[in-house]
């Protein structure tokens, strides 16, 4: 058999990509077991935290003897299960199956409940381990999907109630990832085959290249500008090659600048429109709630004093919120309104902190907070209006959602940082924490704020990162800097 440079070609890539998609799928398979046990474990570990802390909640409002996990099995377990969307069941000290509460719209809960009255006949590693003074989580497989058990003792004041277990549907979870792997695995083949494609077309070039130049010609007729290899020849052939691909390299370049633009204002669009549905989404929230409750109070038979108390509260409160976020929306709209021909101004940064630091004292000794300005001048261009609405945004966020006691400490250098103690952000919200709406969970908060810091400080030709270093949330900004002056500390 004559071995040809196509077929060491095609030989090579295909023992190259076999090996490599191989160990590319085992990489990927152990990447995402490894993501999914490290989810489940902080899923279950948040879990534990939550129901205890509600289950000690319930004893303190509720019965104070030891008695209150049996005599209010009942309402703890359906209570649970409705909070946190799974099948709960409770088990006494000795091991004797109390009740079990599944949600009616989870049918592979519902299908797959397991009404255990003795826990020594119990087969389930993590109730077992549960009586063992472990917190456990098993993974079963089933016929429709997969299911999580979890289980831990029940400890109020060193006090030993029983045990509780969970039972949550992970099917979408183990279904996503069994998807990625397939995903994954089709594009390993389509770049096989993609690769043996190019190598036939090399082979070919090499050996045809006036063959090649042809085929170049009616690809680029197509809109395809794959580029030929290069001809080392001085002939004609040689120069012809060498304009053919000058000449195709100009017009591809003016092709993809034409993309790019295209593609600039479809992300844009893209963008546009993302926002436009969360802003919809987020000023519906509010006003769902208050229709909701406006609705009930306005029945003719209403006549409960404590939740109208309840309601007008949380109307009131909806209604704030809806006017902040509306403000905060009309603020953005008129900052990014503003074009190129507006007048900027050149100023000191330190004595305009300061002034903001002062003006919101008031607002953080609530917390028993201090503002604490240091550094020295930082002199900038741009809008003064907006880099004041920047800055009360990022103190009124440390006030707001940092630790109570604790001091926020704003140093002006060649950077400018805001530190506070905070406590700790998931992950999810910290790779997103300038995006709109990604924390507003915390109450009178509209998820806008630091998505317009963001903004600011962009149209300010700035930088703006946000860090959680040491218990700390620490927000570093960078402007141009026009003149500097020697180091001054100031404290409020």
């Amino acid at each position: 058999m004559k071995w040809t440079i196509r077929k060491k070609f095609f030989v090579g890539f295909f023992i190259l990509f076999t090996v490599a998609a191989f160990l590319f799928n085992f990489v990927l398979a152990n990447m995402l077991e490894k993501h999914t046990t490290t989810n489940l474990e902080s899923d279950v570990t948040t879990l534990q935290f939550a129901t205890k802390q509600y289950t000690k909640q319930f004893k303190q409002l509720h019965k104070q003897d030891e008695s209150f996990f049996i005599e209010d099995s009942y309402t703890i377990a359906n209570e649970l299960s409705k909070i946190n969307n799974q099948s709960v069941a409770l088990y006494d000290t000795t091991g004797q199956f109390l009740y079990e509460a599944a949600p009616i719209d989870q049918p592979l809960l519902i299908e797959h409940q397991r009404y255990q009255t003795d826990v020594e006949n119990e087969s389930s590693d993590e109730l077992i381990q549960a009586f063992q003074n472990k917190s456990a989580y098993t993974i079963q497989p089933v016929e429709n999907g997969t299911l999580l058990y979890f289980a831990y003792p029940l400890y109020i004041d060193d006090t030993f109630y029983g045990v509780i277990r969970f039972t949550a549907d992970y099917t979408d979870v183990f279904q996503h990832n069994e998807r990625l792997l397939r995903s994954f695995t089709l594009l390993t083949i389509l770049l096989f085959l993609g690769v043996f494609l190019i190598s036939l077309l090399l082979t070919n070039q090499l050996t045809k290249p006036l063959h090649d130049l042809t085929n170049a010609t009616k690809r680029m007729a197509q809109g395809n500008y794959q580029p030929i290899p290069i001809i080392n020849r001085t002939d004609e052939i040689g120069e012809l090659a060498k304009h053919f691909k000058l000449m195709q390299h100009e017009i591809q370049q003016h092709v993809q600048t034409i993309e790019l633009e295209k593609e600039k204002v479809m992300l844009l669009e893209e963008k546009r429109q993302t926002f436009f549905n969360n802003v919809t989404h987020e000023l519906k929230t509010p006003l769902t709630t208050i229709s909701g409750y406006a609705q009930i109070i306005g029945e003719k038979d209403f006549n409960d004093v404590t939740f109208l108390i309840k309601a007008t509260q949380k109307i009131r409160g909806e209604s704030d919120r809806l006017n902040e976020m509306v403000t905060q929306l009309l603020t953005l709209s008129k900052y990014q309104s503003k074009t190129q021909n507006n007048i900027t101004e050149v100023f000191d940064l330190y004595p305009l902190v300061q002034s903001i630091a002062e003006d919101m004292q008031m607002k953080s000794t609530q917390y028993d907070m201090r503002i604490v300005v240091s550094g020295e001048p930082f002199i900038v261009q741009g809008y003064q209006n907006e880099i004041k609405q920047l800055f009360i945004n990022l103190i009124d966020n440390a006030i707001r959602h940092g630790k109570a006691g604790h001091d926020i400490d704003i140093e002006l250098h060649d950077e400018i940082l805001i530190k506070n103690a905070c406590f700790p952000i998931p992950p999810t919200i910290l790779g997103h924490i300038f995006e709109p709406f990604v924390h507003q969970k915390k109450e009178g908060s509209t998820g806008l704020g630091l998505f317009i810091c963001a903004d600011i400080v962009e149209r300010h030709k700035g930088t703006i990162i946000f860090e959680e270093k040491l218990d700390q949330a620490v927000v570093s900004i960078t402007f141009p800097r026009l003149q500097q002056f020697d180091n001054k500390s100031h404290k409020i």
